[in-house]
């Protein structure tokens, strides 16, 4: 084992990352904003978008002491460059991770990292009295869903509306929110989160509104929301936030300033060395993990130490979106290798399974 540890050590940083999990948001600490107007007001608007995207939250920036922060935004900005487009200049900003992070964790704001849920989107538009998907790939409404879900930092999946969906489900379904056979027909896509939309458009004293109403299942029950929007620009905008917002808050952590967790876990299915690599760089890549060693190897398992600001229950549910690394039912392990070898290594917080990407 001491052999096997030292030769880990020193190739671990010399083997290139694997396969990146379906759930893991690129570019999360990156903010694209309009290059007019002052180098400090790009600046600020670049934290207070990434400041969304991390916290989950749309109006964290009316909170004083975070309104206060946007002046020291130049503080926060590690690289920027000007990108040209089509509707004019944009300035594409990467912010420090580390200082977002303490930042939200000095006013006791959880943190939402990087591994986020796959979300299914199933999308039905009314006009008159018909009710369709929206199928088109360059459809505005499919467009601005991506945009909106991008900026959101939420993962997108979109339905094929093929032969095999058509069969399992239709617009009818989606519309009343027949649950039984939305989930038939999501299956294929194994989302994390499966949301069923419908968008019409509503008359109003001043002007007609998109309207857009949403729901979804979790933990047996079903959430029902809807947002409003001249646009379809910004109605789209207005259900990513607000599905942020609903996801952040069960999924989000907050990391302790004082605290640090010494968690165990214990991986099953390595193969080689490069497995066991690339489980450490899963786990290094969480919200408010600073440190994964091996405390032990034997027989394809490997224990590894992880030290994190997150508590046991935020790691885990952070974790359960890692397509790499799924957990383990307590039938499908030996309860005997849940005990720590000597009293200063902690108890086995889960069993996890690794698969390759």
């Amino acid at each position: 084992m001491n052999k096997l540890v030292r030769i880990f050590s020193v190739l671990s940083g010399l083997i290139l990352a694997g396969a990146v999990n379906a759930a893991q948001v690129a570019d999360l600490y990156q903010a694209d904003v309009a290059a007019e107007g002052s180098t400090a007001q790009w600046q600020q608007q670049a934290l207070a978008q990434v400041l969304t995207r991390v916290s989950g939250k749309a109006d964290i920036v009316t909170q004083t002491d975070i309104a206060a922060e946007l002046k020291r935004a130049s503080g926060y900005v590690k690289q920027f460059e000007a990108v040209r487009h089509a509707d004019g200049n944009r300035m594409r900003v990467l912010l420090d991770a580390v200082k977002v992070n303490q930042l939200l964790q000095q006013h006791n704001i959880p943190v939402w990292g990087a591994l986020r849920p796959d979300i299914l989107v199933w999308l039905v538009q009314q006009q008159g009295s018909e009710r369709q998907f929206v199928r088109q790939a360059g459809h505005v409404l499919n467009t601005g869903l991506q945009l909106a879900f991008r900026r959101a930092a939420l993962p997108l999946l979109q339905p094929l509306y093929d032969m095999d969906d058509l069969l399992n489900i239709a617009e009818t379904d989606v519309w009343a929110g027949f649950w039984q056979q939305i989930n038939l027909a999501s299956q294929r896509y194994t989302a994390d989160v499966v949301v069923a939309a419908t968008i019409d458009q509503i008359s109003t004293d001043a002007e007609p509104l998109w309207r857009l109403t949403w729901q979804r299942q979790s933990d047996g029950r079903t959430y029902r929301d809807e947002v409003t929007a001249a646009d379809e620009a910004t109605l789209m905008q207005a259900f990513a936030a607000g599905l942020a917002g609903q996801l952040a808050q069960r999924y989000a952590s907050v990391m302790s300033a004082t605290d640090s967790a010494d968690l165990l876990l214990k991986v099953q299915g390595l193969h080689n060395l490069a497995d066991l690599v690339q489980v450490q760089k899963l786990l290094q890549q969480m919200v408010g993990v600073s440190q994964v060693t091996i405390s032990r190897y034997q027989a394809g398992m490997a224990y590894y130490q992880v030290s994190s600001s997150v508590a046991a229950d935020g790691f885990l549910k952070a974790l359960n979106f890692n397509k790499q690394i799924r957990p383990v039912t307590a039938g499908a392990t030996d309860p005997s290798t849940t005990e720590p070898i000597n009293a200063a290594e902690p108890v086995v917080l889960a069993t996890f399974e690794f698969t390759r990407g």
